[in-house]
């Protein structure tokens, strides 16, 4: 807090102050002419001085409101102006953290005293003149164009007081948006209230600052100050005792001070404070939490406008807390979210892996049934139906872990060729091709490499040319394009099969849907081939698509940038 020096926001007419004095010095002829204005209720504060006042440098020194009450009540009124004789004035000086010191102005001749009232009658200021005043005889029309420069003077002052009131209320408003800025980006209500006490101590030109916020509704709250020791010396258990008060200013709209509410006064004691005023955070359907401003004794007292400005932010950073613990709730619930995802993928990557092992049993089993000879006698070949369901069984487990690492991030990535990589897929796809009689065209560069995933990659090469070879008719082609452009690689499988119905084309990708066609039921898999495909690419930043009509064949389109 400063001494309280006036910082209006029109400097015109704070020069046109300053004329009026120097004009009435003149007029008057007198040693000076000073204008005081009116600070709260206690003070008036010399703003502008001609002249040599006997106490000598006065200009920006506080006098106490008593002291005019007592010059106007022993001084003679000459219309609208009064005058006095050897009247004693005391000024003070309020400088920051130094005590107050008095200055006493003596040998006064007289004094003339003109009180300057705002058309509502409230005292803006006051216009006085030192040295020699005839109240008997004075010249003629000096007390008439004396009033007029009164008049001049209250209104010059009227008009300061409604700049600086506008000041004001815009420079509060501005802080008040800082204040619910920082509060938004706050990540909890913990870390919400230390960004708001500071900025509201600061806001407020207050000496210190604490506010309390429950975490969630019902839950113990939360407190911060600025600064920090006011916590300390409080406690988060005053939020609690504040509870009626908090009501009381919600349900009638308005704040408390020390004066209307003693307890205030008591709490503001216990900080080493004096003055305290209190307002809810809410919205008014319940109270969150509680501001509390405090000031020392010497300070200004709490005015209409400090008020309505803690009031409102109030009510602002009631909803501020409810977004801001919302968004804290939806974090935790993602959270959980991904622990769940997780767990379920480590699930199936053990069940899967559980299942490998009895499989492979199954399979070194099945192999030394196949080598007994007695077997292929009797012309009994049971075994190969064991076979061809461990292999089903083996397939249906390489598709779960698939599926599981299809969800993960990409890792090791690595330059490869993937044209070899398409080659690859063929040779896998070459023994089925050749019973069905599938031929494959290649439309590829010489070799195209690229920093990939190449285990996940390998993986799409592998199903969707599979899928084209598994689900094309006789004698059919398989025709794979692969190119490279606008920094990104495509891949297209082209086959004449059976194609897959308009209706389906949109689910075709989802996990739990597979072509519920007749002619694909004696194709074995799992169903999951694209649904894998897809999570991969889109892993790996990409996208797939699919353009069929049923019983002429599909493409899949594949483009990954890389």
């Amino acid at each position: 807090m400063g001494s309280g020096a006036v910082h209006p926001a029109d400097k015109q007419l704070v020069d046109d102050v300053a004329r009026i004095a120097e004009s009435v010095r003149e007029v008057v002829d007198t040693r000076a002419a000073m204008i005081s204005r009116v600070i709260d209720d206690e003070w008036l504060e010399v703003m502008t001085v001609v002249g040599e006042p006997s106490s000598g440098l006065v200009d920006g020194l506080r006098w106490r409101r008593s002291d005019l009450a007592n010059l106007l009540a022993d001084a003679e009124q000459l219309g609208r102006l009064h005058a006095t004789e050897r009247r004693t004035l005391s000024y003070v000086e309020v400088p920051t953290n130094v005590p107050e010191t008095s200055l006493y102005v003596a040998d006064h001749l007289g004094l003339l005293v003109a009180p300057l009232h705002a058309a509502d009658g409230e005292l803006l200021g006051v216009l006085t003149t030192e040295g020699p005043v005839d109240i008997a005889h004075p010249p003629a029309g000096t007390c008439e164009l004396v009033e007029l420069y009164a008049e001049q003077a209250r209104l010059a002052l009227t008009g300061l007081r409604r700049q600086d009131v506008l000041t004001e209320r815009l420079r509060m408003s501005y802080a008040a948006q800082g204040v619910l800025q920082a509060a938004a980006a706050a990540e909890d209500v913990p870390s919400l209230l230390e960004s708001v006490a500071g900025r509201l101590g600061e806001m407020m030109r207050a000496r210190g600052a604490w506010t309390c916020a429950e975490l969630e509704p019902g839950v113990h709250a939360e407190a911060a100050s600025y600064p920090p020791e006011v916590a300390e010396r409080l406690g988060t258990d005053v939020c609690t005792l504040l509870q009626p008060m908090i009501g009381a200013c919600l349900s009638d709209e308005t704040t408390l001070t020390d004066e209307s509410a003693p307890l205030l006064g008591r709490l503001a004691a216990v900080t080493g404070h004096e003055q305290a005023l209190l307002a809810a955070i809410g919205d008014g359907t319940g109270s969150r939490g509680a501001l509390l401003v405090l000031r020392r004794a010497e300070d200004e007292p709490w005015t209409d406008s400090d008020r309505e400005a803690v009031f409102a932010l109030g009510r602002r950073l009631g909803t501020v807390t409810d977004q801001v613990q919302g968004r804290r709730r939806d974090q935790e619930i993602v959270e959980e979210l991904m622990r769940l995802d997780q767990y379920r993928r480590d699930l199936v990557a053990s069940i899967t892996h559980d299942l490998k092992t009895p499989l492979t049993a199954i399979a070194l089993n099945t192999e030394l049934l196949e080598s007994d000879g007695r077997l292929a006698e009797a012309g009994s070949h049971p075994v190969e139906a064991i076979r061809r369901s461990a292999d089903r069984l083996s397939n249906l487990v390489d598709d779960l872990l698939a599926m599981a690492r299809a969800e993960e991030g990409a890792d090791n990535l690595t330059e490869v060729d993937l044209v070899q990589m398409l080659r690859d897929a063929c040779d896998h796809a070459e023994t089925e091709a050749r019973l069905r009689g599938v031929g494959f065209e290649l439309d590829t560069p010489k070799d195209l490499w690229a920093m990939v995933d190449p285990n996940a990659l390998a993986r799409v090469f592998a199903n969707l040319v599979g899928n084209a070879v598994k689900f094309s008719l006789p004698r059919g082609r398989v025709v794979l394009h692969l190119t490279r452009s606008d920094g990104a690689v495509e891949f297209r499988c082209s086959d004449e099969g059976i194609g897959i119905p308009a209706d389906l084309l949109e689910t075709i990708f989802d996990i739990s849907r597979r072509t519920p066609d007749a002619r694909t039921e004696e194709f074995p898999g799992s169903g999951i081939g694209l649904a894998i495909c897809a999570r991969i690419v889109t892993r790996l930043g990409g996208r797939i698509t699919v353009d069929s009509t049923q019983g002429q064949g599909s493409t899949f389109t594949v483009r990954i940038p890389c």
